[in-house]
């Protein structure tokens, strides 16, 4: 093959053309780990799984071009299309890459969401930890209108302030939501205080950082995905404690979590008495952990929108189809995937029950259901 060269230096190859045939071969790669298991596990799931590699090759992409930046800016992290690493359908998340700055300033106006937080995140480590630093909504000072100002610096400056060195890599700001139709989003900008000089343009050692970094990610995302479904799958319908929940944890929260595997005709029915918390919410996830489609059908619940009993129980059922119960989760042709239960601020974490039960064993027994109630 004829190596394109440098036009600088007719000596040397570009290296923009290396990096995207290994950024090509790395895809390739991930791509096989999703298409793997693909005799033993259902078809929307391998299909998914290539959706999922698309999802953070695209995202990762713009996420390391930006870090060449002295110009951050909030993006959106996910969409109700674009998804990863357990999404929230009661979550906006907005990622600002930190670039070469060293100080910046977030200011805007809190809004009337149920939570909101800005999270610093440091570069993973070996382990596949980050270190992190939060400041949520109970330590920024508002104005009387909801105005609010946080700085991130290495040196500790007065009111809202966030600390930030040389392995801060980026800060996400989270707003959690129990009804979107009601609850105003906080609006909120990033700017650099050092007097940045514009970006420069990309240039071949630029996009070859890029495009390795990207390639990096995506094999990763794509082990780690599957590592975690293998670890889980060995003790299916059944709640545990996830710890640190993966690299990108939010600190307020706990979580726990159940793969479910659910044959014809069957459900899974989990009972909980949520704890005292800011927030709680439950949602299904497919295999690679994006929620499933909470856009035309119901597959989460939080405490204003699921229907409780009259001493705060919780009766959620999972299932390919309407048992005619409150709190039905619809699994959307997924016969297997993730629960996931978020609790946020709370008192005390606590260990929902499941049990796998037949579907027609619940619509027979509907009159009866013990936890009828109303609307939280």
């Amino acid at each position: 093959m004829t190596e394109l060269l440098h036009p600088g230096n007719g000596s040397r190859p570009l290296e923009s053309i290396a990096a995207w045939r290994e950024l090509m071969a790395a895809l390739a790669e991930a791509g096989e780990t999703m298409a793997a298991d693909a005799d033993a596990v259902p078809a929307v799931d391998v299909a998914e799984g290539f959706g999922f590699l698309l999802n953070v090759l695209t995202d990762q992409f713009e996420r390391a071009a930006l870090r060449r930046s002295r110009h951050p800016v909030f993006l959106p992290g996910v969409t109700p299309v674009r998804k990863f690493f357990f999404d929230n359908p009661d979550t906006d998340y907005d990622i600002a890459v930190l670039g070469r700055a060293r100080r910046y300033r977030i200011w805007g106006n809190r809004g009337t969401s149920t939570y909101l937080s800005f999270c610093v995140y440091s570069a993973m480590g070996r382990d596949g930890t980050t270190r992190l630093v939060n400041l949520s909504d109970d330590d920024i000072a508002f104005s009387p209108g909801g105005d609010f100002e946080v700085i991130l610096s290495p040196e500790e400056a007065p009111g809202g302030w966030l600390r930030v060195d040389a392995d801060s890599r980026a800060v996400i700001a989270r707003q959690y939501f129990l009804d979107r139709e009601t609850e105003v989003p906080a609006k909120y900008r990033i700017e650099a205080l050092d007097d940045p000089a514009p970006d420069p343009p990309l240039d071949d050692q630029g996009f070859a950082r890029i495009a390795r970094t990207t390639a990096t990610f995506v094999k990763a995302a794509a082990s780690l995905s599957a590592q975690r479904v293998e670890r889980m799958r060995a003790t299916p319908n059944r709640f545990v404690a996830t710890g640190e929940h993966g690299p990108y944890r939010t600190p307020d929260n706990d979580y726990v979590v159940c793969w479910y595997s659910l044959g014809e005709g069957e459900a899974l029915v989990i009972d909980v008495r949520p704890p005292r918390c800011r927030y709680w919410g439950v949602h299904l996830a497919n295999r690679w952990g994006q929620s499933l489609d909470h856009r035309t059908r119901r597959t989460g619940l939080n405490s204003a929108t699921a229907t409780a009993g009259a001493d705060g129980s919780v009766r959620v059922v999972v299932a390919g189809a309407d048992p005619g119960l409150p709190n039905w989760l619809d699994t959307s042709g997924h016969p297997e995937g993730w629960v996931l239960f978020r609790w946020l601020l709370a008192d005390a974490p606590v260990m929902p029950d499941a049990e796998r039960v037949r579907l027609a064993d619940l619509r027979d027994d509907r009159g009866a259901a013990p936890h009828g109630g109303s609307a939280r």
